[in-house]
Protein backbone atom coordinates (compact mmCIF):
# COMPACT_ATOMS: atom_id res chain seq x y z
CA UNK A 1 0.00 0.00 0.00
CA UNK A 2 0.99 3.37 -1.15
CA UNK A 3 2.02 5.95 1.87
CA UNK A 4 -0.63 8.68 2.26
CA UNK A 5 0.17 12.07 0.14
CA UNK A 6 -0.81 15.02 2.54
CA UNK A 7 -1.36 18.16 0.96
CA UNK A 8 -1.11 21.57 3.00
CA UNK A 9 -1.99 24.72 2.17
CA UNK A 10 -1.71 28.13 4.59
CA UNK A 11 -2.83 32.17 4.74
CA UNK A 12 -3.20 34.43 7.00
CA UNK A 13 -6.73 36.15 8.02
CA UNK A 14 -6.33 39.59 9.09
CA UNK A 15 -9.70 40.26 11.31
CA UNK A 16 -12.75 37.95 12.48
CA UNK A 17 -14.67 38.51 8.64
CA UNK A 18 -11.86 37.14 7.30
CA UNK A 19 -11.83 34.02 9.10
CA UNK A 20 -15.76 33.42 8.80
CA UNK A 21 -15.11 34.27 5.39
CA UNK A 22 -13.07 31.24 4.67
CA UNK A 23 -15.05 29.49 6.73
CA UNK A 24 -17.89 30.15 4.31
CA UNK A 25 -16.21 28.72 1.47
CA UNK A 26 -15.01 25.67 3.21
CA UNK A 27 -18.53 25.21 4.46
CA UNK A 28 -19.79 25.50 1.14
CA UNK A 29 -17.56 22.49 -0.08
CA UNK A 30 -18.54 20.06 2.72
CA UNK A 31 -20.35 16.83 2.03
CA UNK A 32 -21.97 14.35 4.32
CA UNK A 33 -19.46 12.12 6.44
CA UNK A 34 -16.86 14.88 5.94
CA UNK A 35 -14.84 15.52 9.66
CA UNK A 36 -12.97 19.00 9.90
CA UNK A 37 -10.69 18.62 12.96
CA UNK A 38 -9.99 21.95 14.20
CA UNK A 39 -6.59 22.85 16.34
CA UNK A 40 -5.61 26.08 18.31
CA UNK A 41 -4.90 27.62 21.14
CA UNK A 42 -7.72 29.51 23.41
CA UNK A 43 -9.01 32.56 21.47
CA UNK A 44 -7.44 31.50 18.13
CA UNK A 45 -10.72 31.65 16.21
CA UNK A 46 -11.79 27.87 16.33
CA UNK A 47 -15.38 28.82 17.04
CA UNK A 48 -15.45 31.91 14.89
CA UNK A 49 -14.00 30.08 11.52
CA UNK A 50 -17.08 27.24 12.97
CA UNK A 51 -19.49 29.89 12.30
CA UNK A 52 -18.52 30.67 9.00
CA UNK A 53 -18.81 26.75 7.88
CA UNK A 54 -22.08 27.46 9.06
CA UNK A 55 -23.09 30.24 6.86
CA UNK A 56 -21.36 28.13 4.35
CA UNK A 57 -23.66 25.02 4.68
CA UNK A 58 -26.75 27.62 4.85
CA UNK A 59 -26.76 27.79 8.12
CA UNK A 60 -27.59 31.01 10.44
CA UNK A 61 -23.78 31.55 12.01
CA UNK A 62 -25.57 33.10 15.22
CA UNK A 63 -26.98 30.03 16.13
CA UNK A 64 -23.65 28.10 16.44
CA UNK A 65 -22.26 28.42 20.23
CA UNK A 66 -19.02 26.21 21.41
CA UNK A 67 -19.94 23.26 23.04
CA UNK A 68 -17.77 23.64 25.33
CA UNK A 69 -19.25 22.85 28.67
CA UNK A 70 -21.62 20.70 26.83
CA UNK A 71 -19.06 18.68 25.00
CA UNK A 72 -21.37 18.42 21.84
CA UNK A 73 -24.25 20.25 19.91
CA UNK A 74 -26.18 18.68 17.13
CA UNK A 75 -27.56 21.16 14.83
CA UNK A 76 -30.43 19.45 13.20
CA UNK A 77 -31.25 20.02 9.17
CA UNK A 78 -33.24 22.84 8.45
CA UNK A 79 -34.26 25.31 5.64
CA UNK A 80 -31.09 26.24 4.20
CA UNK A 81 -30.72 30.57 4.35
CA UNK A 82 -30.90 32.71 1.32
CA UNK A 83 -27.30 32.39 -0.44
CA UNK A 84 -26.28 29.60 1.52
CA UNK A 85 -24.97 26.41 0.62
CA UNK A 86 -26.73 23.23 -0.10
CA UNK A 87 -25.74 21.84 3.52
CA UNK A 88 -28.61 23.40 5.75
CA UNK A 89 -30.66 19.72 5.26
CA UNK A 90 -27.34 17.90 6.21
CA UNK A 91 -27.35 17.11 10.29
CA UNK A 92 -24.06 18.74 11.61
CA UNK A 93 -21.93 17.91 14.75
CA UNK A 94 -20.23 20.87 16.69
CA UNK A 95 -17.76 19.26 18.92
CA UNK A 96 -15.05 20.33 21.51
CA UNK A 97 -12.83 18.76 23.26
CA UNK A 98 -11.40 21.32 25.75
CA UNK A 99 -12.48 19.96 28.74
CA UNK A 100 -11.52 16.26 27.88
CA UNK A 101 -8.34 14.74 29.20
CA UNK A 102 -6.54 12.05 27.52
CA UNK A 103 -7.74 9.03 25.48
CA UNK A 104 -9.63 6.93 28.22
CA UNK A 105 -12.01 10.61 28.37
CA UNK A 106 -12.51 10.21 24.47
CA UNK A 107 -13.14 6.79 24.41
CA UNK A 108 -16.37 6.78 25.63
CA UNK A 109 -18.00 8.66 22.93
CA UNK A 110 -19.90 7.06 20.33
CA UNK A 111 -17.78 7.50 17.68
CA UNK A 112 -20.47 6.00 15.55
CA UNK A 113 -22.87 9.18 16.14
CA UNK A 114 -19.87 11.73 16.16
CA UNK A 115 -18.22 10.54 12.77
CA UNK A 116 -21.38 9.15 10.72
CA UNK A 117 -21.32 9.25 7.08
CA UNK A 118 -24.64 11.46 6.77
CA UNK A 119 -23.68 14.12 8.90
CA UNK A 120 -20.75 16.76 8.92
CA UNK A 121 -18.48 16.87 11.80
CA UNK A 122 -16.44 19.61 12.92
CA UNK A 123 -14.24 19.53 16.01
CA UNK A 124 -12.32 22.29 18.18
CA UNK A 125 -9.11 21.05 20.29
CA UNK A 126 -9.06 17.76 17.62
CA UNK A 127 -5.61 16.66 19.51
CA UNK A 128 -7.70 15.29 21.99
CA UNK A 129 -9.00 12.93 19.74
CA UNK A 130 -5.77 11.03 18.63
CA UNK A 131 -6.61 7.52 17.25
CA UNK A 132 -10.35 7.96 17.39
CA UNK A 133 -10.16 10.47 14.56
CA UNK A 134 -11.43 8.67 10.72
CA UNK A 135 -7.92 8.50 8.09
CA UNK A 136 -9.53 11.12 6.07
CA UNK A 137 -9.91 14.67 7.97
CA UNK A 138 -8.99 18.12 6.92
CA UNK A 139 -6.74 19.44 9.72
CA UNK A 140 -6.60 23.08 10.53
CA UNK A 141 -4.40 24.48 13.01
CA UNK A 142 -5.08 28.30 14.03
CA UNK A 143 -2.67 30.52 15.74
CA UNK A 144 -2.08 33.50 16.45
CA UNK A 145 0.00 36.09 14.56
CA UNK A 146 -1.29 39.63 16.31
CA UNK A 147 -4.30 40.73 18.03
CA UNK A 148 -6.33 40.14 14.90
CA UNK A 149 -4.23 38.07 12.53
CA UNK A 150 -4.49 34.51 12.72
CA UNK A 151 -2.45 31.72 10.34
CA UNK A 152 -4.50 28.98 9.52
CA UNK A 153 -2.64 26.04 8.29
CA UNK A 154 -4.63 23.29 6.48
CA UNK A 155 -3.84 19.93 5.73
CA UNK A 156 -5.74 16.96 3.92
CA UNK A 157 -5.07 13.16 5.08
CA UNK A 158 -7.03 11.89 2.07
CA UNK A 159 -9.06 12.06 -1.35
CA UNK A 160 -12.25 13.66 0.59
CA UNK A 161 -10.40 15.80 2.27
CA UNK A 162 -7.88 16.76 -0.86
CA UNK A 163 -11.06 17.75 -2.79
CA UNK A 164 -12.10 20.14 0.63
CA UNK A 165 -8.84 21.82 0.35
CA UNK A 166 -8.65 21.87 -3.64
CA UNK A 167 -12.49 23.63 -3.65
CA UNK A 168 -11.34 26.07 -0.53
CA UNK A 169 -7.81 26.84 -2.76
CA UNK A 170 -10.00 27.50 -5.82
CA UNK A 171 -12.31 29.64 -3.87
CA UNK A 172 -9.64 31.65 -2.23
CA UNK A 173 -8.25 32.23 -5.38
CA UNK A 174 -11.42 33.72 -7.16
CA UNK A 175 -12.31 35.64 -4.43
CA UNK A 176 -9.08 37.41 -4.70
CA UNK A 177 -8.84 37.85 -7.92
CA UNK A 178 -12.54 39.98 -7.25
CA UNK A 179 -10.56 41.85 -5.18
Amino acid sequence: MGKKRRVEFEMVSGSVEDTQALGEQLGRALRPGDVVALQGELGSGKTTLIQGIARGLGREPEAIRSPTFVLMREYPPGPPIAGGGAGGDVPLIHIDGYRLEGQSAVSWLDVDLIFSPHKITLIEWAERFTGVLPEDVLNIQLTHVSTNRRRLTLQSTGPRSQAMLAALQSATVHADARH
